[in-house]
């Protein structure tokens, strides 16, 4: 019943969306003149100067920082709520991944990049999990789909996210916002900004401060896990000291302390059943959406971020500008987890990473008359990532995995006869990390040879340079038992899941890749204010590092993934500026996909290994994106965002199989791609009314919905993510001037069970699941000066 209100909700809207396009203006009732609607005009700086998105000849998303926190997203995760196109997954932050247009989102391995490149404030941020807390006190975000390799420092391949923050001014603001809200929530938001120096140097200081209950029962223990505890703080000085020179100075810090990274089984591996039977375990059902545990493990993460980047800008001339940014980013991550999922003492696992990144980018922005704009730009980026990965084993280590062997049964062997000691106190520890140097040339200029006609190519140059090393000891070992079957029985379960030679490993790759890619765009105004464009661009994700122990059906690196996309589009303005329309259709062709998928045992004894790196020979993406915006009058504002994509491997004839099956690949040639939903929309209604007194009542309705989709490339079942549709609404009232305002709101209204992120486990057929938010409701108080 619920589902079905959802989507009647749903056809409502786009039905007065409809109807509300199709009315006239009415004429005013003093005057008869037309009443002046007009949505407010939405600037980008995507191509690095200040301009009418309408007039950018690329698929983009412009998000309002204001908006964005009075419907409650300040995370990227929540962001795609409002760009259908994009998918994030945040199974927890060092495995973040964004994917654009179905592409991303295979970000399980510490020696992935991201194929969707998020800036913050022009820097971009090195691992996916840096972008990973509060985004608060913003001017916009803009999200632009298809590769954008000559517009930014670092290429993209499928996509970039541009997170931009408030600067400081020099006339005083002041802004705060409380939340309290269902499970504990507790959210505490402020700014400060103003002139230190009169005319010559202003500041401005934003905090946050975010808590709230877990979001899971962990039953063994009697505490709830998933939680929510972070803070940060962003610290700016402008300083002008005269009219074509600035210097901005940005600090931040970040702080992240959580009882976090708790998944909920939603699938259990043939073998895993059979080791649960052997120790007559009984497991909790298989229900993601009753966040429910039993785990006897700890469970913690920290998260400490801090950077600081440096922006000058020269005025060469009343055309043309120079600009540098300068930036160093620390983000260190430390966790521990209940390795096993169960309340058996069979491992317990921790990890430690460490990313220290420097970049420089310089920018030369010009234009020549109004017939040529230019931009050039030189880039470098170092990063340095440091691992600590290890695993302890307990008490049931050693029967557990002897449970599902035939020999064990065969030879009448009870659980209570298998020595503990045969790995009870092992412990392994992988020790490495990754050097990387990123250097590129770009640029790119529009050319106006009509007036009209514009023409945009532009050319990339890329230097990547990568050097990894992983090391793997064992210590803690007993000595095995005297009896002659352990002697040998216990040595060799030792071999096949420690691995031989006393578990010792060790290894160094290094690789270095050039690229030359390019785009070129044209554009052309077929009428007042319709904008047709074509556009052809080529993206480039480096080949990279394998970062964990490979067995032999994994290789230690993997090849570069190259897109070439084509897309065509037209962006519109009706009705006086009252509507705004755009709709991009695209194809892209995708050789190399960077993937991740487990490998097949080394042996009849060794388990699988989620290792297996791969290059998917060919994948084609292509779709089509519809964005809306109508004040359909002066009360109400609606939005509508649709995205169809069909998303298939085309040339995977070398593919893992789904766990069960006994073949050593399979031929996914035609398939969908994982982590692709084909139909995406989101929608909004925004309705305010005045009452008087200088006071105005609002309200709003948000909803997000996405089709199922597979979150993992061998598709196995406990991976899939059905299709969902979630809604949020809102009612105030405030101030006419905003200078206060009082917001009652409940978030997934209809309390739809959804899953937000998968994660393969270290077997064939082992998943674990992060179901979304359950419905809550909440109180936010905002004021400003």
């Amino acid at each position: 019943m619920m589902r079905r209100l959802q989507h009647s909700l749903l056809l409502l809207y786009i039905g007065a969306f409809c109807t509300a396009a199709q009315a006239e203006v009415t004429p005013d009732s003093q005057g008869g003149e037309e009443t002046a609607l007009v949505l407010d005009e939405v600037r980008v700086a995507a191509r690095h100067r200040e301009e009418r998105a309408q007039n950018v000849p690329i698929a983009l998303s412009v998000n309002d920082g204001e908006a964005l926190a009075e419907a409650g997203i300040y995370t990227i995760e929540s962001l795609q709520q409002r760009v259908p196109s994009l998918l994030v997954a945040v199974p927890s932050a060092r495995y973040v991944g964004y994917g654009i247009r179905g592409l991303g989102l295979s970000s399980f391995n510490d020696g992935l990049d991201g194929s969707v490149g998020v800036f913050l404030d022009g820097v971009y941020q090195g691992r996916q999990g840096m972008a990973v807390h509060d985004l608060v006190d913003l001017e916009r975000v803009e999200v632009l789909r298809g590769p954008q390799s000559t517009l930014y420092g670092k290429n993209t391949s499928a996509g970039t996210i541009n997170v931009v923050s408030r600067m400081p001014t020099f006339t005083p603001e002041a802004a705060g916002e409380l939340s309290y809200g269902e499970h504990g929530l507790r959210q505490y938001r402020a700014t400060v900004s103003g002139a230190l120096v009169e005319g010559g140097l202003a500041g401005r200081l934003t905090g946050y401060d975010v808590t709230r209950d877990g979001a899971i029962d962990n039953l063994y223990q009697g505490i709830k896990q998933n939680d929510q505890n972070r803070q940060g703080l962003r610290g700016q000085l402008l300083w002008t000291p005269t009219d074509i020179f600035s210097a901005r100075l940005i600090g931040e810090y970040g702080w992240q302390d959580e009882r976090g990274n708790v998944l909920a089984p939603s699938s259990h591996s043939r073998s895993t059943l059979d080791r649960m039977a052997y120790l007559g375990y009984r497991p909790l059902p298989l229900d993601p959406y009753s966040r429910e545990i039993l785990q006897d493990g700890r469970n913690a993460v920290q998260i400490q971020h801090t950077g600081a980047t440096l922006q000058l800008e020269y005025q060469l001339n009343d055309a043309a500008a120079l600009i540098s940014i300068t930036a160093y980013r620390d983000w260190s991550y430390d966790t521990v987890v209940d390795g096993d999922g169960m309340s058996l003492s069979v491992a317990e696992s921790g990890a430690r990473l460490d990313q220290r990144q420097f970049s420089q980018e310089l920018r030369l922005a010009g234009s020549v008359d109004d017939s040529l704009d230019y931009l050039l730009g030189l880039y470098y980026l170092r990063q340095r990532f440091n691992r600590h990965v290890d695993v302890t084993f307990g008490k049931d280590a050693a029967k557990f995995f002897l449970g599902d062997r035939p020999e064990t049964i065969a030879l009448g062997i009870q659980p209570g006869m298998i020595p503990a000691s045969l790995l009870d106190g092992a412990r392994q520890d992988m020790d490495g990390g990754q050097r990387s140097d990123s250097n590129a040339v770009f640029g790119q200029f529009t050319w106006r040879p009509t007036g009209k006609l514009a023409i945009t190519p532009g050319l990339r140059y890329s230097l990547e340079r990568k050097r990894g090393s992983i090391t793997r000891a064992v210590s803690g070992l007993a000595p095995l038992p005297l009896d002659p079957l352990w002697q040998w029985g216990g040595q060799l379960m030792r071999d096949s899941g420690l691995g031989a030679d006393d578990g010792r490993y060790s290894r160094k790759n290094s690789i270095v890749e050039h690229d030359l890619s390019g785009q070129l765009a044209v554009s052309y105004p077929l009428r007042d204010n319709l904008l047709g464009y074509v556009s052809w661009a080529q993206g480039y994700k480096a080949g990279g590092i394998n970062l964990d122990v490979v067995g032999p059906y994994a290789a230690p690196t993997f090849g570069s993934e190259k897109v070439n996309s084509y897309e065509a589009g037209l962006k519109s303005s009706f009705w006086d500026g009252r509507m705004l329309l755009d709709l991009a259709i695209y194809q892209a062709e995708v050789d190399g996909y960077q993937a991740l998928t487990s490998s097949r045992p080394a042996d009849q004894y060794a388990p699988p290994l989620r290792d297996n790196l791969v290059n998917v020979g060919k994948v084609r993406l292509r779709g089509v994106e519809v964005d809306a915006l109508l004040r359909a009058s002066e009360r109400i504002d609606l939005r509508l965002g649709v995205a169809w994509s069909d998303a298939r491997y085309r040339d995977f004839s070398n593919a893992p199989c789904k766990p069960g099956n006994a073949q050593l690949s399979c031929d996914l040639s035609g398939n969908r791609l994982f982590n692709a939903p084909e139909w995406s929309v989101t929608a909004g209604v925004d309705y305010v009314r005045p009452l008087g007194g200088g006071f105005e009542g609002f309200s709003g309705v948000d909803y997000s919905f996405r089709s199922g989709y597979y979150g993992t490339l061998e598709a196995g079942s406990g991976g899939y993510q059905p299709s969902y549709g979630i809604t949020n609404v809102k009612v105030g009232l405030r101030r006419e001037n905003r200078r206060w305002e009082m917001e009652l709101w409940s978030r997934n209204l209809f309390n739809r069970q959804y899953i937000t992120a998968v994660f393969a486990a270290l077997g064939e057929g082992d998943y674990g699941v992060v179901a979304g938010d359950p419905r809550s409701a909440g109180l936010t108080l905002r004021t400003r000066l």
